[in-house]
């Protein structure tokens, strides 16, 4: 029996009676900081267990979930996953152990025929409740019940002496017996015995008790039942096999890396083909759910489970990016729940693709990254070789190149060994794995629990949930139902003012009562209750009292049209780019909009020109915006796109614009998308890997946009016709400055003097900068012969002066040097100089003093032994 057929049994079997057949939720849990992903099929359905009315008391899911704490040994054996689907049937209070039992034993014995001679059973130590059903009214031996303690049959585990605090109960477990030829051969041997021998297949969770902050258990008043059965679990049991990895849920993959290994690997490590086929499918659903390889909170899970997958195939002898390959497989075997994957695996594979390129060329940079490090090592201090101080510098270079680049320490290891290092290999692998755990314990503390097993927020309000009327009307009469906060949250029992959701900010505006006004700066909601947000402005306000709730209309109709437009761009997007185009996020406020989408590059300049002419284009048709309710299953049938954080309903609204766009949205629209006006694109860039992000503007504030452009642009022209201006002057100016200085040279090379045989030619010419200096000076080198040149330029105002020392080729071909020269003579003018052997030049802060400079060089040329 196929994961498939067993799936849709399960499923069918729960809503014939009367189960709620709920959709799986994402990965990414919504509104739930205690986790990073979806660990269990009840973390959906918190609210509901505590009492939130959801319309309905019973639920069935097939939820898929990602669990990372046994990652290493994910191959190894024969039933942990990092990805896996979990089959539950919940009962908010509703029905409860009995019914839970029954069923349960009902659906494997009954339904999929399974021998009650292959069952066995657990209960908890205390709970002769459940004992005494399994035992009397299912008839289970009771040599084949076996009580367990708080670690095994409580949940939480050991929840009754560590916590956390919150609802907890026993459980019951239901395992299959394989028999005794599988596992430790022992005659006495029950489901307690870790020898493999029994696999447990469903837990049954009673949530009957609350625990209190001084760990005492108080009974809950309507009592839950959560239970939980891994789908590939199951499915092994059904086929008769021992192993998870060896049935059609993952055997078409591992044939797939079987295929592509080299030629001379012809026995492969079953254990990396089994974990490599469990991390794609762990890969592929969290990037499906939106949740894409970074450096920190879940991108970071990904990051690191693709980087495993990568160094499980090098040691397949596969090399180069392959993981992408196998996602058209899985995708095809897990079509039957998950259709849509088949039109989304180019751009999953794509972003894997990314990721392993980046890698492995990581890895193969490996060597010159552990050398660097040992530089700056050794930079710092010379260690004796095997030394404990050595050990543990070089155990925290390989942890950091690790935990930066995913490195692992076996290469870094060989590195070491590579480049001559001599050290001692036990006490570098201990430094390691105690920063490895430190880490660990890190993340664990960073991701676990915040608070309670249930976080009651909102919940206790006990208040019924406010009905909104802001999608027709702009204000409206309502009752105060309570005042929050010391008087900073208001609840009506209705309101106009739209809550922040769905990317979109909250309304604002006023609450009246006669000359009583509270001004609403925030609109936020709490399951269906609305908080209005912010302060009295003049009178007070009582529960009981009766407003006028009224928003800033002006504001609403800002950012409606922002959100409008932001389908709009969504469908350009989509025309131009392709339809793996999908929102990963948004932000609609009043002056701007910002768009989040799955792309794997940047845009260039002609393809944001293009989406935003076709944007406009869109606009230009005046389409008028319909917004109904339908069905969610409806809705994605007729086509509408999804966003993928949301988590919808059974019935959704659907924002539909004609042949453009149809978006499941519970946001406020516009009723014509004429009345954007215009879209204009304001800025494009990246938000991590494979996701990109639009930021736009609309309407008015497109045209203040496009006007302060214009006129940024116009100052940036003036700035430039101004620096041209500027640079002709220059050069017109140096021009006539070359041309002065030329029709000068004859004057200059007749005031030249001998001086022990050698032409010296001197001369101060005020108001010449350094580049009028030296274009003199050279041009005087070259009609002179035997000749050193000094020019000088003088600043008395500014202080400042300049002078360049230049010698004909014949001078310093024998010796004589220009820097030398003028760092002899800059002292005198107040400064320093230096240069080439044939030029040199120098500045200073005493022009006045040139005279007596000019004087010391002929001094120092006529001590000069020339030859």
């Amino acid at each position: 029996m196929t994961a498939d057929i067993l799936r849709e049994k399960f499923l069918a079997f729960f809503k014939a009676r009367k189960h709620k057949i709920v959709e799986s939720d994402s990965l990414v849990p919504k509104e739930d900081p205690t986790v990073l992903f979806t660990p269990a099929g009840m973390n959906q359905f918190k609210k509901e267990f505590m009492g939130f009315d959801a319309g309905y008391k019973r639920a069935a899911t097939a939820q898929r979930c990602l669990r990372t704490d046994d990652l290493d040994k994910v191959g190894k054996t024969s039933s942990h996953h990092t990805f896996f689907e979990m089959l539950g049937n919940f009962s908010f209070g509703d029905y409860f152990k009995a019914e839970a039992i029954a069923w349960a034993w009902e659906f494997l014995t009954k339904e999929l025929k399974i021998s009650p001679e292959k069952l066995w059973v657990s209960v908890y130590q205390d709970d002769d409740e459940a004992y005494n059903i399994w035992k009397d009214l299912i008839k289970v031996p009771a040599n084949k019940i076996v009580r367990l303690g708080d670690k095994e049959n409580f949940w939480p585990a050991e929840a009754k002496t560590k916590g956390p605090n919150g609802p907890c109960g026993p459980c019951s477990e239901i395992f299959y017996d394989f028999g005794p030829s599988v596992g430790c051969g022992e005659k006495i041997c029950d489901p307690s015995c870790p020898c493999g021998r029994f696999v447990e297949i469903w837990n049954l969770v009673f949530t009957q008790f609350n625990r209190k902050d001084d760990g005492t258990l108080e009974p809950l008043p309507n009592k839950n039942i959560d239970t939980g059965m891994g789908l590939e679990r199951l499915a092994a049991v059904m086929q008769g096999k021992q192993n998870n990895f060896e049935t059609e849920l993952f055997q078409p993959i591992i044939k797939e890396i079987i295929g592509g290994l080299p030629p001379e690997v012809t026995v492969p490590e079953k254990k990396l083909l089994y974990a490599i086929a469990d991390h794609l499918r762990a890969v592929v659903f969290s990037i499906y759910d939106g949740i894409t390889p970074s450096n920190e909170g879940r991108g970071y899970i990904v990051r690191k489970i693709i980087r495993k997958s990568v160094l499980h195939l090098r040691s397949l002898g596969i090399n180069k990016p392959f993981l992408n390959k196998l996602v058209g497989q899985l995708a095809q075997t897990m079509h039957a729940p998950y259709p849509d994957l088949k039109t989304r695996q180019e751009d999953i594979a794509q972003v894997i693709l990314n990721e392993e390129e980046n890698f492995i060329a990581v890895l193969n940079s490996s060597p010159a990254l552990v050398k660097e490090e040992l530089v700056r090592m050794n930079s710092k201090k010379q260690y004796d070789e095997y030394s404990k101080e050595l050990a543990n510098e070089l155990g925290a270079i390989a942890f950091k190149l690790y935990d930066a680049r995913g490195i692992p320490l076996e290469l870094v290891l060989q590195h070491y060994e590579r480049n001559g290092i001599k050290f001692n290999k036990e006490i570098v692998v201990v430094v390691f794995d105690g920063l490895l755990l430190e880490q660990k314990n890190r993340s664990k503390a960073t991701s676990k629990m915040k608070g309670d097993v249930f976080d009651s927020k909102g919940l206790g309000l006990k208040l019924k949930g406010t009905e909104f009327v802001g999608y027709k009307e702009n204000s409206c009469q309502a009752e105060i139902l309570a005042i929050l906060k010391d008087g900073k949250d208001i609840v009506l029992d209705q309101t106009p003012f739209y809550a922040e959701s769905g990317g979109q900010v909250g309304d604002t505006g006023q609450l009246i009562n006669g000359k009583n006004v509270f001004e609403v700066l925030n609109t936020r909601k709490i399951d269906n209750v609305f908080l209005h947000i912010g302060e009295v402005k003049s009178g007070s306000f009582k529960k009981g009292d009766k407003v006028t709730a009224r928003i800033n209309v002006e504001r609403r109709s800002n950012i409606a049209r922002n959100h409008t437009a932001t389908h709009i761009l969504q469908a350009a997007l989509r025309q131009v780019l392709g339809s793996h185009v999908q929102q990963q996020g948004s932000l609609v406020g009043e002056e701007k909009f910002r768009f989040d989408f799955t792309h794997f590059k940047g845009l260039s300049e002609e393809e944001i020109s293009r989406v935003e002419e076709l944007a406009n284009n869109f606009v230009s048709r005046n389409q008028a915006v319909s917004c109904k309710e339908m069905a969610f299953k409806e809705a994605k049938k007729a086509g509408a796109l999804a966003f993928f954080e949301e988590k919808y309903g059974e019935n959704v609204r659907v924002v539909d614009i004609g042949d453009i766009s149809k978006e499941l949205c519970g946001g406020t629209h516009l009723a014509n998308i004429g009345e954007i006006g215009l879209i204009k694109i304001i800025s494009e860039g990246s938000v991590a890997s494979g996701i990109r992000r639009i930021e736009g503007v609309t309407a008015g504030f497109a045209q203040l946009f496009i006007k302060e452009q214009e006129e940024k642009a116009a100052e940036e022209s003036k700035k430039r016709a101004k620096l041209k201006e500027l640079k002709e002057q220059e050069k017109k100016r140096s021009s006539e400055v070359n041309i002065r200085l030329r029709e000068a040279m004859p004057k200059l090379i007749g005031k030249g003097i001998k001086i022990n045989g050698i032409n010296v030619v001197y001369s101060l010419e005020p108001g010449l900068d350094m580049n009028a200096l030296r274009f003199l000076a050279d041009n005087l080198k070259s009609e002179l012969r035997q000749s050193v040149i000094v020019l000088g330029s003088q600043d008395n105002e500014q202080k400042r002066a300049n002078l360049v020392i230049v010698l004909t080729p014949d001078l310093s071909s024998k010796g004589l040097d220009a820097g030398e020269l003028v760092r002899q003579v800059a002292q005198v003018i107040g400064g320093s100089g230096g240069g080439r052997q044939d030029f040199a030049q120098a500045g200073g802060t005493k022009p006045e003093n040139f005279t007596l400079a000019f004087d010391k060089l002929k001094d120092i040329i006529n001590r000069l032994k020339t030859e």
